[in-house]
Formats: structure tokens, sequence, C-alpha cells
């Protein structure tokens, strides 16, 4: 067995002749059910007088020991502290980590939502927070909550009528142009990708600024009008300069970095910024998140060291 794992060791009361083995573990834990003793008895991690036992229904004959070594109940998987970049009463905004779904999936793991909840605990309001836009897992960055059903509604028409401003940083393969602009079609495909179309589909519009190079890299403003899956890391692959440990769209896991080949682990994007108009009092209103600690190294490296704020 590898890793840590619960190990008892019980002794069979002279009583417990005829008992069987896995109903006499059950019976002197009490907290153990007959399935996790069969994983134990199949993983060979029961012993009764030294010599490993498989059998469930070996027949006690009273007084033998009993060593085993259970496994441990995985740790519940809780959702990361999500720092606060914007808050008020109908609004809420977060700076999303690597990794985290913004919404609840089949494994029951971890996600945006369920973080939240220990953030509004205090709220009077018995309201869930209602999610406004979506961020790709992978992707780190401004998330935008609304706490109030008319701030929804207010906001959800600004997204629809492509005015909210938002703005992304993505590290990227190769060297783009100065400034690039990419309109056509998109639909979901095969495994997860989206791809483009030259018929159906919808329409999908980015714009792009390079803001600084480095070795075999760049740093890339993204501004996307409207809000396709995958939208932006669809546009880069298509023109040529896929994002860095982008798998699904070709980018590269490893880049020279430093004098040494370094591995990328994850598609290097992050919301930076959202504009909009506040929806109760009509402001202007901008949220930003700084880059995350894994965009630094490359930050470092860029030839023409630029503004991204």
């Amino acid at each position: 067995m590898t890793g840590e794992g619960r190990r008892e060791i019980l002794v069979a009361e002279p009583e417990t002749a005829g008992e069987r083995l896995d109903r006499f573990i059950v019976r002197r834990l009490g907290d153990v059910s007959r399935k996790a003793v069969k994983r134990a008895l199949d993983g060979g991690r029961i012993f009764v007088d030294g010599r490993s036992e498989g059998r469930a229904g070996l027949l006690l004959a009273g007084g033998e020991r009993v060593t085993l070594t259970l496994d441990l109940p995985a740790p519940p998987r809780m959702a990361p502290a999500l720092p606060i970049l914007y808050r008020d009463a109908v609004l809420l905004a977060v700076d999303k980590p690597a990794g985290l779904p913004v919404h609840p999936t089949g494994d029951g793991g971890p996600n945006a939502l369920e973080g939240l909840d220990s953030l509004l605990h205090s709220r009077e309001r018995g309201e869930r927070p209602i999610l406004l836009h979506r961020l790709d897992v992978d992707t780190t960055g401004v998330l935008l909550f609304a706490l109030h059903a008319a701030a929804n509604r207010a906001l959800a028409g600004q997204f629809a009528g492509r005015e909210v401003e938002k703005r992304y940083l993505a590290l990227v393969a190769g060297a783009p142009p100065p400034f690039f602009r990419v309109e056509n079609r998109l639909r979901p495909g095969m495994r997860g990708r989206t791809v483009i179309v030259t018929k159906g589909g919808q329409s999908a519009i980015s714009e792009f600024r390079t803001l600084g190079r480095g070795d075999g890299f760049s740093l890339v403003e993204a501004s996307p009008r409207t809000g396709r899956t995958h939208q932006i890391r669809v546009h880069l692959a298509g023109e040529g300069f896929p994002l860095l440990g982008d798998i699904l769209y070709g980018g590269p896991v490893t880049l020279p970095l430093g004098g040494e080949r370094v591995a990328v682990p994850r598609h290097l994007l992050h919301a930076a910024r959202l504009r909009f108009r506040h929806p109760t009092t009509g402001d202007g209103c901008t949220i930003e998140a700084s880059p995350p600690a894994d965009f630094l190294p490359y930050l470092e490296r860029i030839s023409r060291t630029p503004s991204i704020r």
C-alpha cells in the first residue's frame, strides 16, 4: 500500500469463535463498513497471526491477532478562499485562481460559487450569488457576480449588448503583429473543442494588441467583442499564436526560460479588467486583477516592458 492509512490491531476474544473475519472487524471498529474491509482484504492489508489473509469469510477460532490497514477517507475538497476585488450591496467581484471551475461540475469538486458561501454567510437575504459571465477552469482573474436579481438583469443586458469592456492578458507562442483583429464564426466541436466554421455557428470577434516580446513568446492584450466558448484561445491558435500551455489548441507545454526548459502547467490567460455601468448608480465601474504568480517569470523577460494595468 502507498500513502497513509488507518492501522488497527485487534485480538479476537474466545467468544468470537465461528465469527466471520469481516464481521468481526466491522463489529469491533464500529465506524468501518464491510466494503472498506473488503478493499483492505483485496489489497493484502489484513494479517491474521502474521499471515496475509484475503478471505472475508474466514471463520475465527478465537484468540487470533488481526492487524489491518484501512484507507483513510479522502479529506473533503474545499473551495479556496477567493480574494475580493470589489464588493457592495449588489455586486461582488473575486480574483479566480487557476484550476477552479466557476460552477458545480459532475465530480463534486470545489467551484467558485461554493467558494462564495463563506464570504456571504453574514448576508441577511437568502439570495444566492448569480454568475454574470464565465471563465475557463484554468483562466485566472476577474469574476463578477450579482447579489440581487435586479442587478443581474441590468448587467446581463450590458453583457448581451456588448457594452461590457473585457480585457485579458495572454502569453502566446511566437511573435504576433502589433495589432490584429479576428472575425469569424465558431461552433462546438469534438472533445470539448471549439472550431472555426465557414457556415453556421455564431459570430465571434476579438481584437488583439501585442504588449511585448520575449524569446519565443509574447504578451498580448485580448479584447473579445463577443463571448463565445474558448473564443480567445481559438482565435489566437487560428492566427498561429496559441496560448502557452494550451494543450487543447496546440500551445507549447515547455519553453526555454532563463537558460533552462520549463514546463507550462496551464494555459496562460488572465482576465485582467472588466468595465461596465454600475447597475444601481449608472456610474462607470472598473474592476482589475493583477497577473498571477505564474505569469511573472515570463513578464520579467519581456523585451519591451509593457504597461499591463
